[in-house]
């Protein structure tokens, strides 16, 4: 299904937004919440984590079932269990209210990724991670006002204004998909009618399984800063949850600004290089930020946080669309949530239980691991080895090499980068390669 990109972006977009503006107002409160109701910092990072576990066991099963009934109504649900847990949260007054909101939230977070398979499924295969970057934009969209209109609630009228206005906001965003969202016919029944474990894409597609460590190693070292921030400027600068909410929205704006250049970056750099320039920028944030002496200095490597956020999100997201069948699209990235829970069900427990020892311990260990990542994602991933490239007919960005002989049309340089449909021819032969759309073979 190809539609009008604007008419098929456009509403969607903006119903993410609202739902994530919604969940970006807990950021700056629960934490410190939790932590004025007596929690030590284990419990703390375990109330957070209670999010994760069901998550990962409930958005490929959202996943999958819009890959079967379509994406819209499974969009409309998770709304809906989305501004639930707001009402928990702003109507409870204890830990186990907390928890329970973070559990409903869980429930419902699928809708992000039920968005992003919506998405592919209107796309080509080539506007894909351009299209996943400007869903990164209305995510991290919704978390720069999310944050700074949560911290100013909170401050104003504690955990009850602030959920029932993150309510509000989900509950619009509902409505919004209910009236302005075009609904989409079911994927290829055929392939979606089998019945099949999520995890079967890992076997079924090698370059996935690389992907996917990546992101799990990923999510699990900012995973461990989950329930420590709020905690850290208070302890060391004496902030609250209005400085918190903000310092996160500027992170969240600049993974914005990053989403929306993603497109003419992604084509200049090959995915290999963006996803090491993320972590490295992810990595020299964190490392830092423990030893900031002032709001300025946490603004900045904030700033370089949210530029490492903006790169990885869309380049993993890209990457594993294109490496996935369009009739599992939705599986695909109902899996990617799970490998993102997966990293952060015991990293925050893990964060809580570092920092109650010593403040900076898990900034540096965060900062380690990323930095660790981006060096490995750099080296290791190009590879050499015979493997057969099938005949296939399709349009990809190239350069004229073995593989692209072929005419053009008037005007056309074959020496520089271009675009168009030509036919590959199989060959079987060895080249310096990456695991992607042409490269879809097992290793040893």
């Amino acid at each position: 299904m190809k539609r009008n990109p604007i008419g098929i972006e456009t509403p969607l977009l903006f119903a993410i937004f609202l739902d994530l503006v919604g969940f970006g107002m807990t950021f700056p409160d629960v934490q410190l919440r939790a932590q004025q109701y007596g929690a030590p910092g284990w419990m703390i990072g375990a109330i957070l984590a209670s999010y994760y576990p069901v998550q990962m066991i409930a958005s490929p099963r959202w996943g999958k079932l819009s890959d079967r009934i379509g994406r819209k109504p499974v969009l409309i649900l998770c709304g809906l269990l989305s501004a639930a847990s707001m009402v928990i949260y702003g109507l409870g007054n204890n830990l186990i209210a907390m928890v329970l909101s973070r559990i409903a939230a869980g429930f419902g977070a699928a809708n992000v990724v039920i968005a992003q398979a919506y998405l592919s499924d209107a796309k080509e295969e080539k506007d894909r991670a351009a299209a996943q970057g400007r869903m990164s934009a209305a995510v991290s969209a919704g978390l720069v006002l999310g944050p700074v209109i949560g911290g100013f609630l909170a401050k104003a009228g504690g955990n009850f204004l602030l959920g029932m206005a993150a309510a509000a906001a989900s509950g619009i965003g509902v409505l919004w998909i209910l009236i302005a969202v075009p609904s989409q016919s079911a994927p290829d029944k055929r392939e979606t009618g089998q019945k099949r474990v999520s995890v079967s894409l890992l076997k079924d597609y090698s370059a996935l399984r690389r992907l996917f460590f990546i992101a799990v190693i990923g999510w699990f070292a900012l995973a461990c800063l989950e329930g420590t921030f709020g905690r850290l400027i208070q302890r060391t600068l004496g902030f609250g949850q209005l400085e918190f909410g903000l310092l996160l929205s500027l992170e969240a704006l600049v993974a914005v600004i990053q989403g929306a250049l993603y497109a003419p970056i992604a084509k200049q750099l090959e995915a290999r290089a963006l996803m090491s320039l993320s972590y490295l920028l992810q990595g020299l944030g964190l490392a830092f930020m423990p030893f900031a002496p002032s709001l300025v200095a946490l603004a900045i490597l904030s700033t370089l946080f949210g530029l490492g956020v903006g790169l990885a999100t869309p380049t993993i997201n890209g990457r594993a669309s294109v490496l996935t069948p369009p009739a599992r699209q939705g599986e695909v990235f109902g899996l990617l949530q799970s490998a993102r829970a997966f990293g952060f069900l015991f990293g925050p427990i893990l964060g809580g239980a570092l920092f109650d020892a010593k403040a900076q311990a898990p900034y540096l260990m965060a900062g380690v691991c990323l930095l660790a990542l981006a060096v490995w994602i750099y080296l290791s991933e190009r590879h050499s080895h015979e493997h057969i490239h099938e005949r296939m007919h399709h349009a990809h960005r190239h350069t004229h090499d073995e593989r692209h002989q072929h005419e053009h049309a008037p005007g056309v340089d074959p020496t520089e980068p271009h675009v168009h449909e030509h036919e590959h021819e199989a060959v079987t032969h060895s080249h310096p390669h990456f695991p992607d759309l042409h490269h879809r073979h097992r290793h040893g």
